[in-house]
């Protein structure tokens, strides 16, 4: 019965009957492991981030408050699964958070005014992890783009760094000419791949330099290039035609009109 649940005099209460609840009674949430819920935990991650871009546009929070409930439910659960086993609670986690975040902000607590509050965020980290041998330890399992950018920023962190974006752009020629000359040369498939990821990590990097998240910046055009291509499809529907019918040059002329219609509508 829900009122086990929302009797609870306080949301934090709630939360932890919930998950309690949820794992002693329901058959999937039972079976869940830690490594299952991984891919969960990753799709929630990716909707939340497309909510906050759809609040920013739009000024509507009621998707963002939704998704993020979702993302929440994620830690309560591993933390279910941890306190399950007498490893820690969702009580835990909170007090390891709330110590991290005042150790990490002596300019708020302890009367501090650093000029430069990355600088300081970035070395109070590194001592948290003084065991780490090299910077490239410790980064998390992140999607392609995202652990390029974070190998960037720690290697910028000795100097290891161009000076400007400009800089960038001529490495990204260079990288670019080299994977034109592998694939004009009929190249082993190996190396094309080889210099084809140089170009994205390059990439990852001009983005860095212009204050752009690669990762981020490629959901967005995902998303873009979805709603084009559905619009296409709906353009050749009204039309009686199949896309497979057209010729590239087709296909061209209507993506266009595709890509004009949804500017004229947003």
């Amino acid at each position: 019965m829900p009122d086990r649940i929302l009797n609870k005099s306080n949301y934090f209460d709630k939360l932890e009957a919930l998950m309690r609840v949820l794992r002693e009674e329901c058959p999937w949430d039972k079976e869940q492991t830690l490594t299952s819920l991984r891919r969960y935990t990753l799709e929630e991650t990716h909707e939340v981030i497309e909510a906050i871009d759809h609040a920013a546009k739009h000024d509507d929070w009621q998707k963002l408050k939704i998704e993020l409930g979702d993302l929440l439910i994620q830690v309560a659960f591993y933390a279910r699964i941890a306190d399950e086993q007498d490893k820690f609670s969702l009580g835990d986690v909170i007090d390891t958070l709330i110590d991290k975040m005042i150790y990490r902000h002596p300019h708020v607590f302890e009367d501090a005014r650093p000029a430069d509050l990355k600088h300081q965020w970035e070395s109070l980290k590194d001592a948290e992890h003084s065991e780490r041998h090299s910077l490239m330890d410790d980064i998390p399992l992140l999607p392609a783009l995202a652990y390029a950018l974070k190998q960037q920023s720690r290697a910028s962190r000795v100097g290891f760094d161009w000076d400007n974006a400009t800089d960038v752009i001529a490495k990204m020629e260079e990288e670019l000419a080299e994977l034109s000359h592998e694939v004009a040369s009929g190249a082993d498939p190996a190396r094309v791949e080889d210099e084809f990821g140089d170009v994205l990590f390059t990439l990852v990097n001009l983005g860095r330099k212009l204050g752009i998240d690669a990762e981020i910046a490629l959901m967005h055009t995902n998303r873009k290039f979805s709603k084009r291509f559905r619009s296409m499809e709906s353009l050749a529907e009204d039309r009686g035609v199949l896309l497979s019918e057209l010729d590239l040059d087709g296909l061209e002329s209507l993506y266009e009109e595709a890509k004009q219609a949804l500017q004229e509508t947003s």
